[in-house]
């Protein structure tokens, strides 16, 4: 490492060397905006036999700015499997999306979860770390970059390779966003509107 260009091209190489914390394959970082604890989504790792990943807790110590602690929010399996996006709104409750590899999805150990899907999840009051199902994406695909409008009253996600395991033009496996017989699917981007986001 020459530069700091280099440690952040190569950042996991960067922190095995300092000894960093190896985790299960982290896929987003947000901060909660009331608590400012840090949340991880760590898909999963199959090779250490976790399936289903986990939503990671990370709160800074009182006591000393250089250090912290950690939890498992919430293990996946039970309610969702592989959470790989997330986001809060203005209240704290978070948005998650998850990616169940579509050459996966429908078999063991993800068949109780069909297709990937967007969840709600409450951080606070009565409802915390209850698991609401809002959306599920077509087939073959999964939601992705979740993030809601200043005014909290509309949530836009992206629909991302609907039908990768289409065998052909003759054999898809999704006609998303058209839902016609025979049409080519596409990417896109979906927005959700409700009285849950205000």
């Amino acid at each position: 490492f020459n530069t700091q260009i280099d440690v952040l091209i190569n950042c996991r190489e960067a922190g095995k060397l300092v000894g960093a914390t190896p985790l299960d394959r982290p896929e987003d970082i947000e901060i909660h905006p009331v608590t400012g604890d840090v949340f991880v989504c760590l898909s999963n790792n199959k090779g250490k036999g976790n399936y289903h990943g986990s939503i990671l807790k990370i709160s800074e110590s009182s006591k000393s700015p250089t250090s912290f602690e950690h939890d498992t929010f919430m293990a996946g399996g039970e309610h969702f499997s592989c959470p790989d996006n997330l986001t809060f709104d203005k209240r704290g409750n978070i948005w998650l999306c998850c990616d169940i590899s579509g050459k996966r999805i429908g078999k063991s150990p993800y068949k109780n979860f069909g297709n990937n899907g967007l969840f709600f999840i409450p951080t606070m009051g009565k409802f915390a770390g209850e698991v609401f199902q809002i959306a599920s994406a077509p087939n073959d695909a999964e939601l992705t970059g979740v993030t809601l409008s200043p005014d909290q009253k509309t949530l836009f996600l992206s629909v991302q390779h609907p039908g990768e395991l289409s065998k052909s033009m003759k054999k898809l496996t999704s006609n998303w966003p058209d839902k016609k017989p025979g049409s080519i699917p596409k990417p896109s981007v979906v927005q959700i509107n409700g009285p849950l986001l205000v």
